[in-house]
C-alpha cells in the first residue's frame, strides 16, 4: 500500500511540474515504512512513547552512513542524541584513529571529526576491533533477539571482565530500560539487566 501511495505522489508531482519537495517526502516515507533495529514501532506508536521517539531513525542505516564517510573504518559506538533525532557515531580506522560523526535520517550531518588520542588509546581500539568476531550489525541482531520489540538507543564495543563485548541500552516496548551485553567473540548474551524507567 505504501508503494501505491508513494507512486501516486510521484505521479502527481510530475504532473504538477514540481518534483523536488515530493521526492524528498517520498524518501522520508520510504525510510519510515520499514522499521528495523532502532525503530521497533516508530511508525505506529505516538511520538514520545518509548518505541515512537520522533525521528529516531534506524541504527543500521546511520551506521552505514558513518562507515561510508570513513572508508575502511569499523564502528565502535553509536547512540541516539537529541531525543532520538540524531545518531552520534564513533568509528575507528585501521590504525586505531577514532572519528566522530553525527547522522540524521541516514545522512552524515556533522563530521567526520578526528579525535586526538595517544598511541595507547589507538592500540586499545585496535585490540578491541581485532578481538570482535561480531560486527555492530550482528551484535544488534543478538541484542534485538534478547529484547524482542526493543529499541536500541546505544551500542558500544567495550571490555567487561577481561572480554571484548558489545554493550547496549535498549528500551523495551513497555518502557523498561535493558542493559544488554553480548560477547563480541562468541555472540552469547552475557548480561540482560532491566529496570523500569
Amino acid at each position: 500500500m505504501n508503494k501505491t501511495i508513494i507512486g501516486a505522489l510521484v505521479g502527481a508531482s510530475v504532473l504538477a511540474g514540481g518534483c523536488g519537495p515530493v521526492v524528498r517526502e517520498v524518501e522520508r516515507l520510504a525510510v519510515q515504512s520499514s522499521p528495523t533495529i532502532g525503530t521497533a514501532t516508530a511508525t505506529t506508536a505516538p511520538p514520545g512513547s518509548p518505541t515512537g521517539s520522533p525521528g529516531a531513525g534506524d541504527l543500521k542505516q546511520a551506521a552505514q552512513a558513518a562507515l561510508g564517510a570513513v572508508p575502511g573504518s569499523t564502528l565502535i559506538s553509536i547512540e541516539t542524541e537529541e531525543n532520538g533525532r540524531l545518531w552520534e557515531v564513533q568509528v575507528v580506522g585501521e590504525d586505531g584513529t577514532e572519528h566522530q560523526l553525527d547522522v540524521e535520517s541516514g545522512k552524515v550531518v556533522s563530521g567526520p571529526t578526528t579525535e586526538q588520542e595517544d598511541n595507547a588509546d589507538k592500540a586499545k581500539h585496535r585490540a578491541r576491533v581485532s578481538a570482535a568476531e561480531l560486527d555492530y550489525a550482528q551484535a544488534a541482531d543478538k541484542i534485538a533477539a534478547a529484547v524482542p520489540e526493543g529499541r536500541i538507543t546505544e551500542l558500544n564495543l567495550d571490555t567487561e571482565q577481561g572480554k571484548t563485548v558489545w554493550e547496549a541500552d535498549v528500551i523495551g516496548a513497555d518502557g523498561t530500560k535493558h542493559e544488554v551485553a553480548v560477547d563480541a567473540a562468541t555472540g552469547s548474551v552475557t548480561r540482560n539487566n532491566s529496570a523500569t524507567t
